[in-house]
């Protein structure tokens, strides 16, 4: 053992170094805690901080309660027999984060709706009945949605700050019976997801009518709530919520019956930072801004393609809803994002007009607008938005229509060489794939995880390995590129803290910039990702020094919003393909020029 290992600073540099490998760090803290006597405690916190099934857990009470005889595992017999909890307790007091909402990447369970073995896992652990709650040290939990909430009250813990009960539905008497007893369990909850729906018909009781009155007053029980993300149905459980003084995060699905008669200015949110409004119509998003008295710095609104009634849904309505943003918000507005339905006419959205009465919000930081409708932004328009919001650091403009489909072709063979003396092939070494761990450690065999009494954990994602470029379709979106370099460019000088763009590029017009300064002298290094690939590409090699010029740390052409696959140059249109690799080509070039 190196007495460095014994230095705070040097094992929190090594804990963050394996955390950030998201394939293998499960596997490296759980090596470490074999490993080395210094850090096993702190390995130990680290590996079962977080989980994402009750797996690990529920293997705690099978390890040690089974044995074996020729291979074969004999329950035991004997119901006198003291169970051996020893190694659940060794480990349930490190669970800091709980999360049984969704799948396991790289797991074939979980296909269904719901989530069976969230019940079977639980069950092992009260088996023996170990007393409540199973995670004393609990502080975020994220239910399974279809379970029933009769379950969740044995992790429910007073130190828990964190619930989200998403998806999930009402059941008459059982629903009402949990939910009255959870602020009880965890009064000090900070952050509360609360989505219920409807069950089916015909129930003993309107589970409307006593949701109306049940959700809300239980919701209203955390007076220091600061974070709620839920679904209220009727007007009256809208305005239970304003009694919330402390909440700066609110989040709620909400539709025209919902807004029914709701006065203006008759919600108060006075601590509010962040508004989410997922919405049914544009009017149910205009009646919701007329009724909240003092909108956040940062908003958001999804009206639902799938919801929404095209007889309603008119440019004239969609003005007026920014309209309201902008003359309530005026200088106060960070960040917006907005999702439109298909908008009644003919011709395409221009986005410099529809955006206008937001341009008294000159402290704008970041703007999402995603469109359902074919629209238009030229260079000029683009150099007027930028002028308006010189503080930009996010801007995206997405076209929801349905993508298109290409297959990427692969490049024609190179010719045979001529013939010739024969020469021997010169070797280099092999290159890795991209984003590929080339040090993953060996997961442990079932034999030594029984031995050191470690339980099995769900396996870690596999690999990413070079994909056939030919047989794999890309999703590319159906935009219209109007904007050239000569619009970024502008962009870049005016927004200088732009850090991150998703914007349809017509990267053909290259005309006046194929010298040996095509950005005029502007250049952003804070812009490492952005989204180019629906647009199209003329002369790679031009492209690839214009964008070398002006965004010289430029290395991810998929953006945030685009296919989570590795490694990225992989999935890219061939064209932009070619331009990446020409960037990298230049790159180590010059390079060995400074060497």
């Amino acid at each position: 053992m190196h007495h460095a290992l014994l230095i705070p600073d040097v094992q929190a540099c090594i804990f963050t170094s394996v955390k950030e490998d998201k394939q293998t760090n499960r596997h490296t803290f759980a090596m470490l805690a074999r490993t080395c006597k210094v850090l096993n405690e702190a390995s130990l916190d680290s590996l079962w901080s977080e989980l994402h099934s009750l797996c690990p857990l529920a293997s705690c009470i099978y390890m040690a309660n089974t044995v074996s005889f020729s291979d074969e595992l004999i329950t035991e017999a004997s119901c006198d027999a003291e169970p051996d909890l020893s190694i659940f307790y060794k480990y349930s007091h490190r669970v800091r984060k709980l999360d049984v909402s969704g799948p396991l990447q790289g797991s074939s369970m979980r296909r269904t709706g719901r989530y069976f073995d969230v019940t079977d896992d639980l069950s092992a652990l009260l088996y023996y009945a170990v007393p409540s709650p199973l995670l004393p040290n609990l502080r975020h939990l994220t239910w399974a949605p279809g379970t029933s909430l009769n379950l969740l009250r044995h992790l429910l813990s007073p130190h828990l700050l964190s619930l989200k009960i998403p998806n999930n539905y009402w059941v008459p008497e059982s629903s009402l019976f949990v939910l009255t007893k959870i602020p009880g369990l965890c009064p000090e909850i900070k952050s509360l997801t609360l989505q219920l729906h409807w069950s089916e018909p015909g129930a003993v009781m309107n589970p409307r009518e006593t949701a109306q009155y049940c959700i809300p007053r239980v919701i209203c029980c955390w007076r220091n709530l600061e974070e709620l993300d839920c679904n209220p149905t009727t007007t009256e459980s809208v305005r239970r919520l304003s009694v919330l003084s402390s909440l700066r995060i609110l989040r709620l699905q909400v539709t025209n019956q919902s807004v029914f008669n709701l006065p203006p200015d008759s919600l108060s949110f006075p601590s509010l930072h962040t508004l989410q409004l997922q919405v049914d119509t544009l009017e149910t998003a205009i009646a919701m801004m007329k009724a909240i008295k003092g909108l956040p710095k940062s908003l958001k609104i999804v009206v639902s393609v799938g919801n929404y009634r095209r007889g309603r849904c008119s440019r004239e309505n969609a003005a007026a809803l920014l309209l309201l943003v902008g003359d309530a918000l005026y200088c106060e507005l960070r960040n917006f994002s907005i999702t439109f339905p298909v908008l009644l006419g003919d011709d395409p959205v221009n986005v410099y007009d529809l955006l206008q009465p937001l341009f008294n919000c000159n402290e704008l930081r970041t703007l999402c607008v995603r469109m359902s409708s074919q629209f238009t932004l030229g260079d000029d328009e683009l150099h007027m938005m930028a002028t308006t919001w010189p503080r930009l650091e996010e801007l995206e403009l997405l076209d929801l229509r349905p993508p298109s489909r290409r297959v990427v072709t692969p490049q024609p063979p190179p010719p045979p060489p001529a013939a010739g003396p024969v020469q021997a092939p010169q070797l280099q070494p092999p290159q890795p794939a991209a984003h590929m761990n080339l040090h993953q450690l060996p997961v442990p065999a079932a034999q030594a995880n029984h031995i050191q009494h470690m339980p099995v954990f769900p396996p870690a994602m596999p690999a990413a390995f070079p994909m056939v470029l030919a047989n794999h379709p890309i999703s590319v979106r159906s935009r219209t590129a109007e904007i050239t370099f000569r619009g970024l460019i502008s962009l870049l000088d005016l927004c200088p803290n732009l850090h991150y763009f998703d914007l349809a590029i017509d990267a053909t017009k290259l005309d006046d910039l194929q010298g040996q300064n095509p950005g005029g002298g502007v250049c952003n290094r804070l812009v490492k990702t952005a989204r180019l690939i629906d647009s199209p590409v003329g002369d790679p090699d031009v492209v690839a020094r214009i964008l070398l010029d002006i965004l010289p740390e430029l290395d991810d052409f998929i953006g945030s919003n685009g296919l989570p696959l590795i490694p990225h140059h992989n999935i890219t249109p061939q064209g932009w393909l070619a331009v990446r690799q020409k960037m990298t080509d230049l790159r180590q070039a010059r390079t060995q020029q400074l060497a």
